[in-house]
């Protein structure tokens, strides 16, 4: 997958290095221990050995309730609608209890955005649960992460998401629709990223629906 679509995913993904890498992490996914290594270990309360092992307890004893058929454990198979897994990453993030609602609205839960849209489109997004997938990833890859570099570039995001056999392409699409409709997914140019506060596109399109007479607005503006 990663030699066959170079420009989809980071640079070092296709070589033999990372290889030997995915080799030595199976079954979890070495992107989920990177992001863990080097994003949520600088958490004041996220102890790096002791965290992750009890992070990972979590999401593997949840994995294996729910009969999880994933070629590997990637950021994305991180089931944030679970309470045990909730549970351990509220406790390590700053204001951890306000994202339930974060998480309830947008990425995980049967009414999130991310599961309505891949609802939706069964037969394309819904086929890969794509869009959760997507919201998983730029959770675990950004939620702790904080001024000009924050977020989570497409490519990591890819390769939080993508396994063999699944189209690339959707999970771009994927991102596309859950940014037009999440409350709290923000964007720029090369990056994505969850905050508590709603966005100013989102507030924006909210405001919109309370003009009733837009065709008015817009010819008094003109």
């Amino acid at each position: 997958l990663y030699t066959s679509t170079k420009g989809s995913f980071p640079a070092n993904c296709s070589e033999q290095e990372y290889k030997r890498k995915l080799e030595k992490c199976y079954p979890i996914h070495p992107e989920l221990f990177d992001k863990l290594d080097s994003v949520w270990s600088t958490l004041e309360k996220f102890q790096k050995t002791r965290g992750v092992l009890r992070f990972m307890a979590a999401v593997i004893s949840e994995l294996w309730q729910r009969d999880d058929r994933n070629l590997l454990i990637m950021p994305a198979s991180v089931a944030l609608d679970s309470p045990r897994v909730s549970s351990v990453i509220k406790e390590v993030l700053p204001n951890g209890g306000s994202w339930d609602g974060v998480i309830s609205a947008d990425i995980d839960g049967q009414g999130a955005v991310s599961r309505l849209i891949d609802n939706e489109n069964s037969n394309t997004l819904g086929k890969y649960s794509a869009c959760r997938r997507v919201a998983r990833s730029i959770f675990i890859a950004a939620a702790p992460t904080s001024g000009p570099n924050r977020g989570v570039d497409h490519q990591h995001l890819l390769l939080a998401c993508v396994q063999p056999g699944e189209n690339v392409e959707k999970f771009g699409d994927a991102l596309r629709r859950l940014s037009d409709r999440a409350t709290y997914l923000y964007r720029d140019a090369s990056r994505s990223w969850f905050a508590l506060q709603p966005s100013v596109l989102r507030l924006a399109q909210d405001r919109t629906k309370d003009f009733r007479f837009v065709e008015q607005v817009f010819g008094i503006i003109e």
